[in-house]
């Protein structure tokens, strides 16, 4: 957060119009995102209550990810750093380099959104989610690999730096969103309609009380409702922010005055 507004004065005082003060909120916001995803309060709840889980998730991966590159955080970032290691960070992702090819060659636009939905329903999996609930240090590690994800997912989606790929369709960009929106959706809906607790976790911190499992199935449904809400305004407004830059693009935001309209 540092260096992001380090970067974003000193653009700032150059003229550039990278360092608008929406991007430098978009940012903050981001960064408050996370904060609640990973320092509090969610990692004192999410063992307790599956909606915290859920939160983390939304948190992290459908509002601090897609912030972080709407405020062009790795540009901005990169300006605030010291001019060596900004050298040698620019050098390192050049496709003149052996490390550049090897990073386009891994982070393609299809197999970056393929890898997301994969780990996004395997981290949905019950019996997964209930063991990396038994583990903390396993559970960081996987939300931190599924945050990564959902990072490469939206730089695609976004399009802002670093620029090592070429652009991704906003078409093709808007049919990846509609296949994630249905997967989001798909998944909460079958969490929301169920007679029973889906997490054995959950349901073992009952300890056998029906009072007790009706309130895992009551949060369950809770957490469903975040995700399918949630998510969902989250991936149709994406959806309508990338077909509204192709529509930039061909100039059809603005009005075009017909010939001769008022003639007879």
């Amino acid at each position: 957060m540092v260096l992001y507004t380090r970067g974003w004065i000193r653009l700032r005082r150059g003229g550039y119009r990278l360092a608008r003060p929406f991007r430098l909120l978009v940012f903050w916001a981001g960064s408050l995102f996370a904060v609640m995803a990973l320092v509090y309060p969610l990692p004192f709840l999410y063992q307790d209550f599956l909606y915290a889980r859920m939160a983390q998730f939304i948190l992290l991966c459908l509002l601090a990810a897609p912030a972080f590159f709407t405020s062009a955080g790795y540009d901005v970032i990169a300006a605030g750093l010291p001019r060596p290691v900004r050298r040698r960070m620019t050098a390192t992702v050049l496709r003149t380099t052996r490390s550049g090819r090897f990073i386009r060659r891994i982070t393609p636009g299809w197999l970056c959104w393929m890898v997301f939905i994969t780990a996004f329903a395997l981290w949905q999996e019950p019996g997964l989610a209930s063991w990396s609930l038994r583990n903390p240090p396993v559970y960081g590690v996987l939300l931190g690999v599924l945050a990564g994800l959902a990072l490469l997912f939206w730089w695609h989606v976004i399009g802002t730096g670093p620029r090592l790929h070429r652009e991704l369709s906003p078409w093709l960009a808007a049919f990846l969103l509609v296949l994630t929106e249905l997967t989001n959706m798909t998944t909460a809906i079958s969490m929301a309609f169920a007679d029973t607790p889906f997490y054995p976790y959950y349901v073992a911190q009952a300890g056998g009380d029906p009072l007790a499992l009706q309130r895992v199935l009551n949060d369950q449904h809770f957490a469903a409702g975040l995700l399918w809400v949630g998510g969902s305004m989250v991936y149709i407004s994406a959806i309508i922010l990338v077909l509204n830059r192709l529509f930039e693009r061909h100039g059809a935001d603005r009005p075009h005055p017909l010939p001769d309209w008022d003639a007879d």
